[in-house]
């Protein structure tokens, strides 16, 4: 098979050329997690797991905030309007939970 450019030397795998840029950088700095930073020293008093053991924790945490967020929502709105209020309240309790667990409303500066 003949080389595409026969006149340039052959490029070596694994080096990159002079004078090209890395890879681009992300956007900003990398944004927290659910937890509040200043909180790692009391976690790692109080919880016996860490790395992933610990994410796989708080996310089984959230996604029970969700969930307790949105049963909570069906029982007002089932006070209020029966079967039909518990389904939008329902709908509303996770949708809102969810808006606050994914985006942190609790902690933006």
């Amino acid at each position: 098979m003949a080389r595409k450019y026969p006149n340039q030397p052959r490029r070596r795998p694994g080096h990159r050329p002079p004078g090209r840029r890395g890879a681009p950088q992300a956007h900003g700095p990398r944004p927290p997690g659910f937890t509040h930073p200043a909180m790692r020293p009391l976690f790692d008093a109080v919880l016996p797991m860490k790395g992933k053991e610990r994410r796989q924790f708080f996310n089984q945490a959230s996604t029970g905030l969700v969930v307790g967020l949105g049963l909570g929502g069906a029982m007002v709105g089932g006070s209020w309007a029966g079967g039909v209020g518990a389904v939008l309240g329902f709908a509303v309790g996770v949708t809102a939970a969810g808006a606050f667990v994914e985006k942190r409303r609790f902690y933006r500066r």
